[in-house]
């Protein structure tokens, strides 16, 4: 873990060198100071967040979804299988909830799942309030700070863009990508979602900003390691369903909201 950090770090500096004494001084003494952090912020270039879990508060809704779906199927799932499964596309859900029950499920429980996610999702997702307020002040002054602003969600484009309705975020991001629905350049045997860099790589692209210059807000090991893999710059977010997730390829991983920057810090 020590040297993943040192070699993302490195990586991530050598571009620019700006503020690398002052990172690997926080690195080694455990500070997560917003001040020892300042240049790494100063370096980026777009700002990528997740939805599901970052913006919106949408995991328990999920796992009702694919509890009533399977309850259709007479099998039984808890939330405390559910939660090592979080920030992963359905289709590799399902093929672990079969690995780990060692039973075969058809994959048309997926659309079961999706249906009764959809009728869940219209009564309404709660916001985390402090991460879209985060992203929205960043969106209203992207402009002066010299950033540009993706989100990269495993959804659907549909379910994306309903949440960020119901949030009020739907004009705020450059750059709206879904590992469901934007990925077919890529061809992949294990498939494109995330934990997969596919989706960061097209994010990046698409952005026309290197990978190294791209700071994302993840809640999940999945996304962590996508965009990680991508090269770009994961910040873990953990929330209730993901505390006990592997971040250990996150450059930090924040306790609390408390700990988002003020946007000054991405000022160049």
């Amino acid at each position: 873990m020590l040297f993943q950090r040192l070699n993302r770090a490195v990586s991530f500096f050598a571009s620019g060198g700006r503020g690398f004494r002052v990172w690997l001084i926080a690195f080694f003494c455990g500070g997560a100071s917003l001040f020892a952090y300042a240049d790494l912020y100063k370096n980026v270039q777009a700002v990528i967040f997740d939805c599901d879990g970052i913006l919106v508060d949408t995991e328990y809704l999920k796992f009702l979804a694919w509890q009533e779906a399977l309850a259709s199927e007479a099998i039984e799932f808890s939330i405390e299988e559910y939660m090592p499964l979080v920030g992963h596309s359905s289709k590799n859900i399902l093929q672990m909830i079969k690995q780990s029950k060692k039973i075969e499920i058809s994959d048309e429980i997926i659309e079961l799942k999706n249906a009764k996610y959809k009728m869940l999702q219209k009564r309404g997702v709660p916001a985390i309030q402090a991460m879209v307020d985060f992203a929205r002040h960043l969106s209203a002054n992207k402009s002066k700070l010299g950033i540009s602003l993706g989100l990269a969600s495993s959804a659907s484009q549909s379910e994306i863009l309903t949440n960020l309705r119901q949030i009020g975020l739907e004009n705020a991001f450059d750059l709206v990508i879904s590992g469901s629905d934007d990925l077919d350049d890529y061809v992949d045997a294990e498939g494109k979602n995330k934990p997969k860099p596919y989706i960061y790589i097209e994010a990046s692209k698409r952005l026309n900003i290197l990978p190294e210059f791209c700071l994302v807000f993840e809640d999940t090991t999945a996304g962590v390691d996508a965009a990680a893999d991508a090269g770009m710059i994961p910040i873990a977010v953990p929330n209730q369903f993901t505390l006990n997730h592997d971040f250990s390829k996150a450059i930090r991983v924040f306790s609390s909201y408390e700990e988002l920057p003020s946007i000054e810090v991405f000022q160049r």
